[in-house]
């Protein structure tokens, strides 16, 4: 669409008067706030550019804003109110659907769930491309940017390397890789949603045991592996450091190190790929530890040292 700076004369106190006598800038300025109006979306809003390219090319706003100056008043109101009744049925049409503008995408990546179990059965979902977040750890949320912290076990998709971006988010042109066989979150949220008006989950959140829990001798390393590092027993080994309990804070880094040495095994006596330890595991302790404001550093005798991030 043709960039032209915002009219400001006074034919603009009636919108009216101003599309029957205005030039094809007054047309044009009317028709953004307009176009305001009717999506609601932040200016900045992918799903708005999107729309609006939608809206103008099936109402071939271009040729109305060419012809503009040379229309008479009743052409000017026919092409108008055409062009009105095509920008409401092209809104009415998409309102809930995805427009694949990549918003979401950007974000932040999906959480899984139940209903997300034949992702990794057809092999879509591979469990190098997914993490845990314990229950205990700390997350920010996609929408709000808020940290909370979780209650339940979280599985979610990675995300590029120093971005939000879901792993699965390609640009130029913007897109989900695995559309057609993204994530039950991904099929439920509208940008142009917020979090209370989006319909509820039909399962619940799909965890590690519901994927593991068959595979005993896996399923009992993770098991293991989660009561001796879990959150709440870090916390208290914290808590114990703070005071100055010596004896107690051994506890601190018997789960650094099982912690270690557990995904060294997975590593070398299973053979496991590297990416795939974040999803058996979580996060490591050497990690999760830093949301508490202190860096674990392996020294070169094998042993963990203990400091406080700056």
């Amino acid at each position: 669409m043709t960039t032209i700076s915002k009219f400001k004369g006074k034919i603009r106190d009636n919108p009216l008067v101003a599309l029957e006598r205005g030039n094809r800038d007054v047309m044009l300025n009317i028709w953004r706030e307009y176009l305001n109006e009717l999506l609601e979306l932040n200016a900045k809003s992918g799903r708005r550019q999107l729309l609006i390219n939608r809206i103008e090319q099936a109402g071939d706003f271009d040729a109305l804003y060419r012809d503009w100056n040379d229309l008479d008043t009743p052409e000017r109101a026919e092409r108008w109110l055409a062009l009105i009744r095509t920008a409401k049925a092209q809104w009415q049409e998409v309102e809930d659907l995805c427009l694949r503008c990549g918003e979401c995408c950007e974000r932040g990546s999906p959480t899984l769930m139940i209903a997300d179990l034949h992702l990794f059965e057809n092999d879509t979902l591979h469990m190098t491309e997914v993490y845990t977040l314990r229950r205990g750890e700390k997350g920010a949320s996609p929408r709000t940017g808020e940290v909370v912290t979780m209650t339940e076990e979280r599985l979610k998709l990675k995300e590029h390397s120093g971005t939000k971006h879901c792993l699965y988010y390609a640009t130029d042109p913007n897109r989900c890789l695995i559309y057609d066989q993204r994530p039950e979150q991904c099929r439920q949220q509208l940008c142009n949603r917020s979090s209370d008006e989006r319909p509820p989950a039909d399962s619940g959140y799909l965890t590690r045991e519901v994927i593991f829990g068959q595979h005993e001798e896996l399923w009992e390393l993770i098991a293991a592996h989660e009561q001796r590092c879990s959150i709440d027993r870090l916390e208290a080994a914290l808590r114990d450091l703070a005071e100055d309990k010596a004896a107690d804070s051994k506890a601190l880094f018997d789960m650094l190190h099982f912690d270690h040495y557990l995904r060294q095994m997975l590593l070398q006596e299973w053979e496991l790929p590297p990416g795939a330890l974040d999803f058996l595991l979580g996060r490591p302790m050497s990690q999760v530890i830093r949301q508490f404001g202190l860096r674990a550093q392996m020294t070169p005798e094998g042993v963990f040292r203990l400091e406080n991030m700056p």
